[in-house]
Order: C-alpha cells, then sequence, then structure tokens
C-alpha cells in the first residue's frame, strides 16, 4: 500500500501547487471576511508566483481581485527590479570616471569571452608565478653573494632555495600527477593494487614473520657490538634496552598476548631513526640545520615579548616574559597550519607510516602521529569519534603515546632553555614508534579493533580566515601558558615544603643539613636507571635527580634544572644527551589527573576502563622516553675521538659536497 497523503492545512491552496489564481481567489475570499492588517500578511505562507500581501480579501470580491492582479503584477516588478539590483551591484570603481568608460566595457564584453576567460584565470596567474619565479631562480644560481662564502651553502645560501624548490616540485607532482593516478577507483591504480601489491603481499605471506624480526634483531646486535668494540661504555646502554624489555614483559597484562611485530618493528623504526639521527653525517647535518631554523623561527618571538614587556625580556630575561611567550607564538602559528589542512596531511601520513610499518591499529596510530606536534589531550581530538569504541589495550596505546612525548609548543619553550634543539626535536620523533611498541608490550591487545586509517577524517578548522585561526591559537595557548605558570609556583613551592621538612627529621636524628632533600632521595633512587641508560657512575646522581623530578613533578621543571647544569658545566655532553632524551615526555604524576580529565569528557562512558589503564600507561610512557635514551647511548660515543667515522660538521659536510658536485 502506497502512504497516505500528507494532511493539507486550513488553506489548500498553500498546499496544493496545481491551483490556479481563481481557485486560490475563491478560497481566500471565502475563508477570510474582512481585510488583514499589513503587518499579518506578511506571517503568512507565499507561492513561487505569489506575493504576501496577494491575500487580501472580501466581501467586494470582483473588483478586489481584478486591484489584486494589476498590483500583483506591479510588485512582481518592483521585487524583480530589486533582485537585479542586488545581483548586478552599480559599478563606482576610478575607471568609470573615465567619460564613455561603461560603453567601453559592454562592447569588450560582447567582443570577447569575458566570462570564459575567467574561469582560466588561475592558470594564467600559475604561468606569470611560475614563469617570474623560475627566472629568480636561474638568477640565485648564477649570482654570486657574501652569503653563499660567509654561511652554509646547504642551510643558509642558495643550498636552501634549491631543498625548498625541489619539496615543493615534490609535492605538485604527487598531488597533480601521482594522487590522479593512483586514486582510488582509477584504472591504473586498480591495475597497481592486482599486479604489484598482491604479489608483494603474496610473497611476505610466505616468509615467516619470527623470522624476519630474529634476522633484523641478530642484525642489530652484530652492528652495535662491532661499532662499540673499542669503545665499551655503549654496551652499557644496550643493557639498559634489555633491562627495560624485561621488565615490561615481567609485569605485562597479557605476556602470552605479546605480538612481538608490534614490539619489534617499534623499536626497530626507533633504533634506524637513531641511526639517521645521530650516526649518518648527512642525517645529522639536516637535523641540525632544521634545529638551527627552530630556534632561528623561535628567536622572533623576542621581537613581540620586548615590545610589550621592554627590557625584562631583552635584558633581566625573566622566564615568565621570555620563556613562556614562546609558547604563545608557536600555537599562533600552528593553528593557521592546522586551518590550511598542512597538519591533517602530515598527521594522517605519518599515521599511515606507523600502521603499515609497526602494525598498530588506524587510531593508536594516528594518534601516536599526532602527539609528535600535539599535547596529550589534544591529539585525542583527532580520533574522538572512536574513543567510545576502542578496546582497553588500544586506548593504553593512545594514552601512553601522551605520556611519552612532548606539545610542539612546549618543544619551543625547551628549546628557550639552552637545551640542544637537534636533540629535542629527534626525541620527539623517535619516541612515537616507541610508545606504540612499548604499549603493546605492556598491554597487549586481546580484541579485534573496529576502526581503519579510511575511517579516519580530518577536518580542517572552522576559522573564518587564517587570521582569525591565528587569533583562536593565541588564545588557546593563553590557559596553557598560566597552567604552566602556576603549576610552577605551586610545585616549587611544595617540593621545597617537603624537602624542608624532610630535612628536619633528618636532622633530628643527628645527620648534616641539607643531606636528606628529596632531590638526593630521587638521586638515590633513580641512579641505577640512569647507570643502565649509559650515564657514568660519577654523574648518575645528577640525572638520577633529574628524573625523580620529571617523574614526581614536570618535565618542564627537570629541563630547566638540566640547563642550569649545561650552564654551570657541570655535567658532560653525553650524559646531557642521554637526559634530554630520557626528559622528553609528559609522564609525570600530575598528568595523570589531566589525561584522565581530558579523555573521560571525551569518552564519558570509558571513564572505568580509562581509569584501569591510566597509570600503566603513564608507566609505560616513562619507559618509552628511557628506551629512546637508551638507544641514544647506544648510538653515542662516549667521546669525540671514538666515533667510527669522523663526524664532519654541517657546514664542512654540505659545502665540501657542494664544491665536489658543482666544481
Amino acid at each position: 500500500m502506497s502512504d497516505p497523503p500528507p494532511p493539507l492545512s486550513d488553506n489548500g491552496a498553500f498546499d496544493n501547487p496545481s491551483f490556479d489564481h481563481d481557485q486560490e481567489d475563491v478560497i481566500a475570499m471565502r475563508q477570510l471576511p474582512t481585510e488583514l492588517p499589513a503587518t499579518q500578511t506578511q506571517d503568512l505562507p507565499t507561492r513561487s508566483t505569489s506575493h504576501p500581501s496577494d491575500v487580501e480579501l472580501a466581501p467586494h470580491a470582483p473588483e478586489m481581485g481584478k486591484k489584486r492582479t494589476n498590483r500583483h503584477e506591479d510588485d512582481d516588478k518592483g521585487d524583480n527590479g530589486d533582485k537585479s539590483d542586488e545581483e548586478e551591484e552599480e559599478d563606482y570603481s576610478l575607471l568609470t570616471m573615465i567619460p564613455n568608460y561603461i560603453e567601453f566595457k559592454e562592447s569588450m564584453h560582447r567582443a570577447l569571452p569575458i566570462k570564459e576567460m575567467q574561469q582560466y584565470r588561475h592558470i594564467l596567474f600559475s604561468i606569470l608565478f611560475g614563469g617570474g619565479f623560475v627566472m629568480y631562480f636561474a638568477a640565485v644560481l648564477i649570482i654570486k653573494t657574501k652569503i653563499e662564502e660567509e654561511w652554509s651553502y646547504w642551510c643558509e645560501a642558495d643550498g636552501l632555495l634549491i631543498v625548498l624548490t625541489s619539496l615543493v616540485a615534490l609535492g605538485i607532482f604527487y598531488f597533480q600527477v601521482l594522487k590522479r593516478l593512483f586514486g582510488k577507483n582509477l584504472p591504473f591504480s586498480r591495475a597497481f593494487k592486482v599486479h604489484v601489491v598482491a604479489n608483494v603481499s603474496r610473497v611476505s605471506s610466505k616468509v615467516p614473520g619470527v623470522l624476519v624480526g630474529l634476522v633484523l634483531l641478530a642484525g642489530a646486535l652484530v652492528f652495535v657490538v662491532l661499532d662499540s668494540w673499542n669503545d665499551r661504555v655503549r654496551l652499557q646502554s644496550l643493557l639498559g634496552v634489555a633491562t627495560l624489555i624485561a621488565f615490561g614483559f615481567l609485569f605485562s597484562a597479557a605476556p602470552r598476548k605479546v605480538r612481538w611485530r608490534h614490539v619489534g618493528w617499534g623499536m626497530g623504526l626507533q633504533f634506524v631513526l637513531g641511526l639517521v639521527i645521530l650516526r649518518w653525517p648527512l642525517g645529522k647535518a639536516v637535523f641540525q640545520c632544521a634545529a638551527d631554523k627552530v630556534t632561528t623561527f623561535l628567536a622572533f618571538t623576542d621581537e613581540g615579548s620586548e615590545f610589550v614587556f621592554g627590557k625584562l625580556v631583552s635584558e633581566m630575561e625573566i622566564f615568565a616574559f621570555k620563556v613562556l611567550s614562546v609558547i604563545l607564538f608557536f600555537s599562533f602559528c600552528i593553528q593557521i597550519l592546522y586551518y590550511w589542512g598542512v597538519m591533517q596531511w602530515v598527521v594522517i601520513k605519518l599515521g599511515w607510516v606507523l600502521q603499515v610499518t609497526v602494525g598498530t591499529t588506524a587510531c593508536e596510530s594516528v594518534n601516536a602521529a599526532a602527539n609528535i606536534f600535539l599535547g596529550q589531550t589534544e591529539a585525542p581530538l583527532l580520533i574522538k569519534p572512536y574513543l567510545p569504541f576502542m578496546t582497553k589495550s588500544e586506548l593504553h596505546a593512545v594514552m601512553t603515546g601522551g605520556f611519552a612525548t612532548i606539545a610542539g609548543s612546549v618543544l619551543a619553550a625547551y628549546i628557550s632553555f639552552g637545551v640542544d634543539p637537534a636533540h629535542l626535536i629527534s626525541a620527539s620523533v623517535m619516541n612515537a614508534p616507541a610508545a606504540l611498541a612499548f604499549s603493546k608490550l605492556f598491554y597487549p591487545e586481546t580484541k579485534k579493533s573496529k576502526t581503519s586509517v579510511s575511517d579516519i577524517k580530518m577536518e580542517k578548522g572552522e576559522e573564518s580566515s587564517w587570521l582569525h585561526a591565528a587569533m583562536v591559537g593565541v588564545t588557546n595557548a593563553i590557559p596553557l601558558v598560566a597552567n604552566i605558570a602556576a603549576n610552577l609556583i605551586a610545585f616549587y613551592a611544595f617540593i621545597a615544603l617537603c624537602s624542608h621538612v624532610f630535612d628536619w627529621t633528618c636532622r633530628l636524628a643527628g645527620a648534616e643539613e641539607d643531606v636528606c632533600t628529596l632531590e638526593n632521595v630521587f638521586g638515590v633512587l633513580f641512579t641505577p636507571l640512569a647507570f643502565v641508560m649509559g650515564v657514568n657512575w660519577s654523574e648518575c646522581d645528577q640525572v638520577g635527580k633529574l628524573i625523580g623530578l620529571k617523574i614526581i613533578v614536570n618535565e618542564f621543571m627537570a629541563y630547566e634544572q638540566l640547563s642550569q647544569l649545561i650552564e654551570a658545566g657541570a655535567i658532560s655532553k653525553r650524559a646531557e644527551t642521554i637526559a634530554t632524551y630520557a626528559l622528553c615526555g609528559f609522564s609525570n604524576i600530575s598528568s595523570i589527573g589531566i589525561n584522565l580529565g581530558g579523555f573521560s569528557a571525551m569518552a564519558p562512558d570509558r571513564k572505568a576502563d580509562l581509569a584501569s589503564v591510566v597509570v600503566r600507561a603513564m608507566i609505560a610512557g616513562s619507559c618509552a622516553t628511557f628506551l629512546t635514551a637508551c638507544v641514544a647511548g647506544t648510538l653515542l660515543p662516549s667521546t669525540e675521538e671514538s666515533f667510527p667515522f669522523n663526524m664532519t660538521s654541517t657546514t664542512e659536510l654540505l659545502e665540501s659536497t657542494t664544491a665536489s658536485c658543482l666544481y
């Protein structure tokens, strides 16, 4: 049976468009005994061929009907005239002051296909812009300047322009060529999947994954042992890797369910990144150049800070005005990138890489990639719709990723402390696969995931313009800055209080003053951990104090203490580097509340599950940062002379490469 027709309203003329005007007039005149006020007629329903003032009425029906028809035509003309005025606004530009300009413009529109030409104006603009840039690029390469003589060629001079141009060209090639050839449901893409991807998958499925993992593990061990044969101190860090893996397995929530592919690939990716960043001269040069650019970029914050705070920044360098201001500027820029969709694209691609290598699920991988740039409660917003459906192991992995990494905004503040930016940036990248590896060791997956990477959609910001997005970024950073300042004040005071009380109790028992402080207790507790990470025994106490401060208070205070040690020359370069990697994460006790509160707001139905895994996630995040520190200690020499090959500086390496290629 067909559905019954919808009920008609009191006035059937407005429900049935087949009524003609005569029928409408009769119905209206029968139903409305008097003329309606002008204000009330505007509230009545309208038809596409009628006007609100058409319903007037009645005892003089014939005359009113005729008058109504005439007035209806006049009003329609008036309405059309108003619409035409709105659609075609009169030209009041400066050119209209020229005599006969309007006639000339109309004749040009009749003679030339102006409207058709406007459709191709972006092509014309691209040709003009591209031609101008090619001429500029050629001029830069031909003209010799002082920049090439004084600064690094590839990091400051013409080489940097070549690198940036190549990256833009690769981006254009990817979006305009590869995406169109390999896009979904295209013949070329289907053929590639059938003949290439399917064959590779068939071959790889025949090779046991355990065998591949054992071969890779044996190769890594042989490389480390041979590479550190004359520098046995580095094997100390290898012992730390084994210790942390054993700790994770012994205290795992489900040791029988551990998938060693996740652990092996995560640590393998971490090891490869360490090789590229710490041992490969070109990789080290690239990261050092990137770190220098980040430092230069963030230094522009001082221009705004000095304008507002004056000598408090330029001369006195007060922490609250110089360091915390960096967070505002960085958030300003990051929000613009989100408005343009750049950050979303980078995050989804990095998440895809982690998924196909480490083997973790889509939500886990995307969140881990986002944690490189975002904070522990901001990154999960990308996967917020899927949090209610995630397994406990996935929730644990997502929270571990937040604990094991730091946000880009506070990364800028740590760089301003004087901590090596190259190691901070590399630690942020290396901690992402380490967090996935250790989380899957500490809380293995026992259920099937309900999401895939195709389900995750990255939407651009809802701001009206990039300037609006920038203002939103600054506004969002204000609570972060206030939170950091307030926590530092409160925790510094609390640590001082606890240290004073603890020291007082010790002095009553006959101990010397300032012996029983919290810093000394932390140093004793975490000295063995600092030792297995590769720190010399004489410096383990100092590094242990830093680790204790990071876990009990936060990494902000720990990095501030590390900067004081660096400035005083009280710590070696190797211990400084290992400590930089070990402290690079939000894994502290106060962050447990932050994570639990943020995730509970995003997935209120999972509060019980979140509370059951949050402490484990904090421990796993700490162990992930310690794993990264161990990998760095394994690859870093104890002295500069013990490198197996000369670690050429950025300038010497790149300039020698340039000279050999160009001359």
